[in-house]
């Protein structure tokens, strides 16, 4: 019964947040705040990864996903939510666990493959014209250097959401 309990629990806590995130996203997406957005709804997910475990912050991901690309109406802030919120957040929980000097190599990679994967879909998909996105080494340079400040963020803010706020917040242990 216990168990039953704590997934429902969880199931309920991933759903407030899956609410909380579309209407964040949505707010975001109408706005010069964008990019943003996308910090705090990255944010959101590893606080899940943190309360809920990785499996249920896949299924998290996964409709908020979806929800994104159904219901946000520019379809390339969606494609950026589930590559940099949605998905990196719970990748970085096992990158994070290789040693530094292969963890970062493995993140740079993993975010220029997510930023190809971007424009590509922007060009060729969404057909947003070769103006809007330009695959250029100022663009990956300025990418990386903005992918290196939003994963030290994450991790300074999930370190302190672990070590006092849990704490404060009186926050149990997950199950």
């Amino acid at each position: 019964m216990d168990k039953r309990k704590s997934a429902t629990k969880k199931i309920a806590v991933c759903g407030v947040f899956a609410a909380l995130c579309m209407v964040i996203l949505w707010v975001g997406g109408m706005t010069l705040l964008d990019l943003s957005v996308l910090v705090v709804c990255a944010l959101m997910t590893m606080l899940l990864v943190v309360e809920t475990g990785e499996k249920m912050t896949w299924v998290y991901a996964a409709a908020t996903s979806t929800l994104a690309l159904l219901l946000l109406p520019s379809k390339l802030y969606a494609i950026e939510y589930i590559l940099f919120a949605a998905v990196y957040p719970i990748l970085k929980l096992h990158f994070e666990r290789l040693p530094p000097l292969l963890a970062w190599p493995v993140k740079i990679s993993c975010l220029d493959s997510m930023l190809l994967l971007s424009v590509v879909l922007g060009q060729y998909v969404f057909m947003a014209g070769e103006d809007y996105f330009a695959l250029s080494w100022i663009t990956v340079g300025v990418g990386t250097l903005f992918f290196i400040l939003f994963d030290v963020t994450l991790s300074l803010c999930i370190s302190l959401y672990i070590v006092k706020l849990r704490k404060k917040l009186k926050i149990g242990r997950r199950g």
